[in-house]
C-alpha cells in the first residue's frame, strides 16, 4: 500500500510538471462508450450508453449524437483528468470487424526486418492496402529455428478517420487505436490471477457485442474468431438457448481444432470472461471438452465486472511510457502528431508560467538580503563609530563587499529578465504561419534575442513556400526574412527549403 501511495504522489508530481501525461483507455462499441484510467491508487471507470443506430458494426452513422455521447463521457471524468481540456486515450474498438493475421519470418537484421515485415503485411492484407490502416507487432521468437512470429491487423481507413476526427473535436486525443482482442490479451497476460505466459489458453469473452474467441500463447495473441450476436439471433431479434449452445459449441470446436493443427503443445484450459450465460457456457465446455474452464479474475483490489475488461486492457497500455510502447496502432503513420503537439504545448505553457514566478522570487530574495545587509551595516556603524578596532574595520569592509556582490546579482537578474524572449510566443507565431501556408517544420534554431533564426522545412509545392515567404515579409514581428527560391529543392513528398529571419518583440 505504501508503494502504491508513493507511486500515486510521484505520478501526480510528474503530471503537474507536465513531464508525464495521463493516458486512459477508451472502448467504443455499437452500444456503449467506456473510459478507464489509473491514478496510481485506483481505477476510475465511466460509461455512456449510445442510442440505437448511432453506430452500426463499428461505423459512425449519427455523428452529432456520437460526439454528444463523447462530450457527456468526458464531463463525467473525475480525479487528475477532470481539469484537463484534452484527454489522451488508447482506443479499443469492440464492434468493428478488424482482420488479424499471424505470419512467420526468419530473424534478420533490424533494417531488413522492418522492410520484410512491411512487404508481408501488404501481401496478407484482405483488401487493397490503400483502403486500410495496418499495424503489426512481434509476438514470439523461436531461437532454435531462428524465426519470428508477427501479428498484423487491418482497419478500414474511413472508420478510423471518422472516429479519430470525432475524438479530436470532443477533447480526446487518440494515442493509438487497437482491436479489442489485444486489450483482452493484455489484461489476461498482465492482470489475470493464475496466468502463466508459458502455457497456451483459449479465452472466451462474452459481452453485448457477441462471442469473442482468442488463442493466447506465450503471453501473446495468435488467433481470434469473433461471432457477433447478429449471426445468432432469430427473426424476432432474440437469442434462443439452443442457438446459443450450438454457436458456442461449434466455435469452441473450431478453435480447439485450429490450435491442434498449428501447435504441438496441448491446451492448458479455457478462460471465460462473461457478464452473463456463465453456467450455460461452463456446461457446454464440460459436455464437449476435457479441458478445465476458469473464470477470468483480475488481481486488482477493486471489484470490476467483465464488461470493463476491454477498456481496462486499453488503460493498461496507457500506463506504459510512450517511448517504450511498441504495440501496434491502427491510425496510420504520423497520426500521433496531435498527441506529441499537445505534450509540447502543455510543457511550454507550464514553463512559460513558472519562469517569471521563479525570477520574481529570486528578485525578492536578493532584495531582502540586500536590505538586511544594509541595515546590519548601519547598525554596526552607529554602535561603534569611534570605537572600531582594525579587526572590526575589516569585518565591516567584508560586509560591504558582500553587499556589493548582492547588488550586482540583483542587477544581473533584472537584466536577464528584461532580455528573456518569450520563445513560446515566437514558437506559436511561427507554427501558426506555417500551418496557414501548408508548411511543415523539420529544424528550428534560435540562440537568443537579437540573433538570426534558422528554419528548415518542407511543403507540398513551391507555391506554398512562396506564400510562406510573403507571409514572413508582411509580418511586423519578423525582420530581415530571407528565403531564396533557388534554395528550394524537390523532395519525395514535395519540396524542402530553408529560411532565416530575426524576431523583434
Amino acid at each position: 500500500m505504501i508503494k502504491k501511495r508513493l507511486r500515486y504522489y510521484l505520478e501526480k508530481l510528474l503530471s503537474v510538471l507536465q513531464l508525464r501525461v495521463f493516458v486512459g483507455g477508451l472502448e467504443i462499441s455499437d452500444l456503449v462508450l467506456r473510459l478507464a484510467y489509473f491514478d496510481g491508487l485506483r481505477w476510475h471507470l465511466n460509461g455512456v450508453r449510445l442510442d440505437p443506430g448511432v453506430m452500426e458494426a463499428g461505423k459512425v452513422k449519427d455523428h452529432e449524437k456520437f460526439m454528444f455521447a463523447l462530450t457527456t463521457l468526458k464531463s463525467q471524468v473525475s480525479g487528475p483528468l477532470s481539469s484537463r481540456k484534452k484527454i489522451s486515450v488508447i482506443v479499443g474498438l469492440s464492434s468493428v470487424n478488424i482482420y488479424s493475421h499471424v505470419f512467420s519470418l526468419p530473424i534478420i537484421e533490424k533494417d531488413g526486418l522492418d522492410e520484410a515485415i512491411r512487404l508481408n503485411v501488404q501481401m496478407v492484407s484482405p483488401v487493397d492496402i490503400a483502403q486500410v490502416y495496418s499495424g503489426w507487432q512481434i509476438i514470439g521468437e523461436d531461437r532454435p529455428t531462428q524465426r519470428l512470429e508477427v501479428l498484423s491487423s487491418f482497419l478500414d481507413r474511413s472508420i478510423a478517420d471518422d472516429i479519430r476526427a470525432a475524438l479530436l473535436k470532443t477533447g480526446f486525443i487518440p494515442v493509438a487505436i487497437e482491436p479489442r482482442s489485444l486489450a483482452l490479451t493484455r489484461l489476461l497476460a498482465e492482470e489475470a490471477a493464475g496466468f502463466s505466459a508459458a502455457k497456451p489458453y483459449v479465452m472466451v469473452h462474452i459481452d453485448s457485442a457477441g462471442l469473442d474467441f482468442l488463442i493466447v500463447s506465450k503471453g501473446g495473441l495468435h488467433f481470434e474468431y469473433f461471432n457477433p450476436w447478429q449471426d445468432i439471433v432469430d427473426e424476432k431479434g432474440q437469442i434462443q438457448t439452443p442457438a446459443f449452445e450450438a454457436a458456442m459449441a461449434r466455435s469452441l470446436h473450431q478453435m480447439v481444432n485450429f490450435y491442434s493443427q498449428h501447435w504441438p503443445e496441448p491446451l492448458t484450459e479455457i478462460i471465460l470472461s462473461a457478464t452473463s450465460l456463465i453456467p450455460e457456457t461452463e456446461k457446454i465446455v464440460a459436455d464437449n471438452f476435457s479441458l478445465p474452464v476458469r473464470q477470468l479474475k483480475s488481481r486488482t483490489n477493486q471489484s470490476v465486472g467483465s464488461e470493463w475488461f476491454v477498456v481496462l486492457g486499453c488503460g493498461l497500455r496507457g500506463l506504459k511510457r510512450r517511448g517504450s510502447d511498441k504495440e501496434m496502432s491502427l491510425m496510420g503513420i504520423g497520426a500521433d502528431d496531435e498527441f506529441r503537439r499537445e505534450q509540447a504545448v502543455n510543457f511550454l505553457g507550464f514553463w512559460r508560467l513558472i519562469m517569471p514566478i521563479t525570477l520574481a522570487l529570486l528578485l525578492i530574495a536578493f532584495s531582502i538580503a540586500d536590505l538586511y545587509l544594509i541595515q546590519t551595516r548601519k547598525s554596526i556603524e552607529s554602535q561603534s563609530l569611534f570605537l572600531l578596532s582594525p579587526e572590526q574595520t575589516k569585518e565591516i569592509d567584508d560586509f560591504t563587499a558582500q553587499a556589493g556582490v548582492f547588488n550586482q546579482s540583483v542587477a544581473l537578474v533584472g537584466a536577464a529578465q528584461k532580455s528573456i524572449v518569450p520563445t513560446s510566443k515566437l514558437w506559436e507565431k511561427v507554427m501558426g504561419l506555417m500551418a496557414a501556408n501548408g508548411v511543415t517544420i523539420s529544424h528550428f534554431s534560435f540562440q537568443g534575442s537579437g540573433t538570426t533564426i534558422l528554419l528548415t522545412g518542407s511543403a507540398p509545392s513551391v507555391d506554398n513556400v512562396s506564400n510562406f515567404k510573403k507571409t514572413l515579409l508582411n509580418t511586423p514581428e519578423f525582420q530581415g526574412a530571407d528565403l531564396p527560391i533557388i534554395g528550394v529543392k524537390t523532395a519525395a513528398n514535395g519540396v524542402t527549403f530553408s529560411a532565416t529571419f530575426r524576431y523583434g518583440i
